[in-house]
């Protein structure tokens, strides 16, 4: 029987603070609450229909059009923040290179690669896809070329638009700045306690470690088959209460 204490876990480093004079740590584990971004995600949407109506820049047909009227477009909104909004997110699978590869695929590629690419004879363009509703199975898809190129032109950003846009400490402007600067405060941070290595002499065992944190784990107690057949078994208290 084994047991071991685990260190705790430091949260992730957050940024550089807006005075530019330390590095700051968030409180939790977690890059963003989940329940502060739905109510960000909330406001920030509602502002943005208000610009549109004030713009003019909202049609409303049909049952909607009593909306066109300002007071009625305002009190439609008021409810809305009387609501919870359902912001999805959730831990990334593989970890930071595996998010950056799934990035990277969308960032620095093009809407499709040419081995994808299978004929183009008579005005049509085949090509392979992925049926990912009947298990990823590749297929073939004719289209006219310039179906083609319609569905190929969705993928092109609209103008004033960028693929990629750095903030913060990476920005372009500020980074030859603020990057040593953040490089030098980390460097002065203290680095997490790490529990001393325990070498085993050659009269006793290798130690366990644990599977998790590589903390050396102590034997508690060494069991056999012998004693475990001779022990009572254990029944669950029943309380008089």
């Amino acid at each position: 029987m084994t047991s071991c204490s685990a260190p705790v876990r430091r949260p992730c480093k957050s940024g550089l603070s807006p005075d530019g004079t330390h590095w700051i740590h968030p409180r939790y584990p977690f890059f963003l609450p989940v329940h502060v971004l739905s109510r960000v995600f909330r406001g920030k949407f509602v502002a943005g229909l208000k610009r549109r109506f004030q713009q003019r820049q909202l049609t409303f047909t049909g049952s909607l059009k009593p909306l066109e009227n300002e007071k009625a477009f305002r009190s439609f909104l008021r409810p809305l923040f009387r609501q919870n909004w359902v912001v999805y997110a959730k831990p990334p699978f593989g970890g930071p290179h595996h998010v950056l590869g799934y990035l990277a695929r969308y960032t620095h590629r093009v809407a499709i690669t040419n081995h994808r690419l299978v004929a183009f004879e008579n005005d049509q363009v085949t090509f392979r896809w992925k049926d990912y509703a009947h298990g990823n199975k590749k297929r073939n898809m004719t289209l006219s070329s310039q179906e083609f190129l319609r569905r190929f032109l969705l993928h092109v950003l609209p103008r004033g638009f960028v693929r990629i846009r750095s903030f913060g400490f990476l920005a372009n402007r500020r980074r030859t700045l603020l990057l040593p600067l953040c490089q030098r405060l980390l460097a002065d941070y203290p680095t997490p306690h790490t529990p001393a290595v325990i070498i085993s002499s050659p009269t006793q065992p290798s130690c366990f470690r644990c599977p998790k944190c590589s903390t050396p784990m102590l034997i508690v107690e060494q069991l056999s088959a012998l004693t475990t057949c001779h022990r009572t078994p254990w029944r669950p208290r029943l309380d008089s209460s």
